[in-house]
């Protein structure tokens, strides 16, 4: 082909950095097996009770979808359920490096790629069970860019389920995990946990020039 000219076809280079994916990996999960409170029992509709009070730290995050059979997996709290608190014992002091939270619903679905999600849910821990310190809230709202290159999303490209994550600046040192849940709908809690680490690299998939 002659003449021919790489780059935007209107000739103007918008500049800035290109995009570059993650890679995430995840450490263990402190929480699993461990036993918990809950401060508030949940409503339990359409099968999200937790009579046994295992479902929460069972190792087992619910699906990426929400209604259906979704909420079996899980304990759904609504309006009327102020601020239940779910706090979890590992037994022991651990190093925690990352939290995560398993939402799904209910009703309304509430899409996170969308930023429809009003929920709350605050992240606590403690060495005595006694005194807590907050480690902020977790963004129930996700951009295309926090999702990892290694995690696939719903064949509709949406996010009404989503196993969220909030990593402090340093490790936190803690016995009991706390999650305060603000439900602003039928909201669905699948799984809690805390991890030692959440790791993540960059992964290019550019598009380029065989010889590049």
């Amino acid at each position: 082909v002659p003449d021919i000219r790489y780059g935007y076809s209107d000739g103007k280079d918008v500049g800035g950095q290109p995009f570059v994916d993650r890679w995430v990996t995840y450490g263990p999960n402190l929480l699993k097996g461990k036993p918990y409170t809950i401060s508030a029992p949940p409503t339990g509709q359409w099968g999200g009770d937790d009579p046994q009070g295992a479902k929460l730290t069972n190792g087992i995050v619910g699906p990426p979808y929400a209604g259906g059979i979704a909420p079996r997996s899980g304990a759904i709290w609504n309006t009327k359920s102020s601020q239940p608190e779910i706090t979890v014992d590992m037994g022991r002091p651990e190093t925690v490096g990352a939290f995560r939270i398993h939402l799904t619903a209910g009703w309304p679905w509430w899409d996170a790629l969308r930023g429809e999600v009003q929920d709350e849910v605050e992240v606590l821990t403690s060495l005595d069970g006694q005194t807590y310190r907050s480690h902020g809230k977790f963004d129930l709202n996700l951009r295309r860019k926090d999702i990892p290159i290694n995690h696939f999303i719903t064949d509709e490209e949406t996010a009404r389920a989503w196993n969220y994550e909030r990593i402090p600046e340093t490790p936190v040192s803690a016995r009991y995990v706390k999650y305060k849940v603000t439900p602003r709908r039928a909201l669905c809690v699948t799984e809690v946990q805390a991890l030692k680490f959440i790791n993540y690299e960059p992964f290019d998939i550019r598009i380029a020039l065989p010889d590049d």
